[in-house]
């Protein structure tokens, strides 16, 4: 299991993304889906501050310090730098958890920054990356990255044998260079991304919130076609994950699914539309 995923737009939105224990947005009952698997989550990382991506914290919060768990293992909260809504919510927060047996640290983002997540040979680390959704108001998109080796460019196309042969004579470095590779891209909740953030990702999960242009009443979230153009341009390499889908369309995936087999029946990446108010777990 890579993913868990809980999308139900103006209700509840969160991912827990298992590889590296991170918790993107924390939407109402996610401690109750989660169980136990809360007290492995070190990080979470909010993308911005509407009640269906943040409400779940005070229980969250509040399981880790008084469940069956490792209630001492540190939490530390990442968000939009300057964000008013989060900022009420941490208030709330520190009001009535006086008490945490562990660590709890809020630690604001701004766009462009990286927070490590593992050091060594590959390394991992999370890139932020801006995101337009309500006016007036910080959000944020999430790149997991890894870094790996591979070979140069001019090395790529000699035989195996003559490879072993330059990497016995020590040149292994002089022929290898470092590489960041895109494990997984979430936009939040958003307008269609820039595809070149999140380019080459293995796992786009992108906000695709109307399938019908026409019942967009304002700017602000992507269509699902919009959000399809986006893995396409990005070059998405493994799935794109359709998420926060309005619930007015809860009866009509299954016909989208098979319009999208007929109208792209080569797609180069799987595609999965989401459910609303379903877990949806992606292994």
């Amino acid at each position: 299991m890579r993913i868990i995923l809980f999308s139900k737009a103006l209700y509840a939105n969160w991912i827990y993304y298992s590889p590296d224990r991170l918790l993107f947005d924390a939407g109402e009952g996610v401690s109750s889906v989660l169980g136990n698997k809360a007290f492995a989550i070190e990080r979470v990382f909010l993308s911005h501050g509407h009640t269906d991506h943040i409400t779940g914290l005070i229980g969250f919060i509040n399981i880790r310090n008084s469940g069956m768990g490792d209630t001492e293992k540190p939490l530390y909260i990442y968000y939009p730098k300057g964000n008013w809504r989060i900022s009420e919510l941490m208030n709330y927060i520190h009001r009535t958890n006086r008490n945490l047996h562990y660590s709890l640290e809020w630690i604001p983002l701004d766009a462009g920054q990286r927070v490590s997540l593992f050091e060594g040979q590959n390394e991992r680390y999370l890139e932020t990356f801006p995101t337009v959704h309500s006016g007036g108001e910080t959000s944020l998109g999430f790149n997991v990255v890894e870094v790996r080796t591979r070979l140069k460019l001019d090395y790529r196309d000699l035989p195996q044998s003559e490879i072993v042969n330059l990497v016995r004579q020590g040149k292994k470095e002089e022929m290898s260079e470092r590489y960041p590779k895109k494990l997984f891209s979430y936009s939040g909740d958003s307008i269609p991304l820039d595809p070149t953030v999140v380019e080459g990702t293995d796992i786009l999960c992108h906000d695709s919130t109307f399938l019908v242009e026409e019942e967009r009443d304002a700017y602000k979230h992507a269509t699902f076609s919009e959000a399809l153009e986006v893995a396409l341009r990005a070059g998405v390499q493994e799935v794109f994950i359709a998420m926060h889908i309005s619930t007015r369309y809860k009866r009509d995936l299954e016909r989208v699914q098979e319009q999208l087999h007929k109208e792209h029946p080569k797609l180069p990446f799987k595609v999965i539309l989401v459910p609303p108010g379903r877990v949806f777990t992606y292994e």
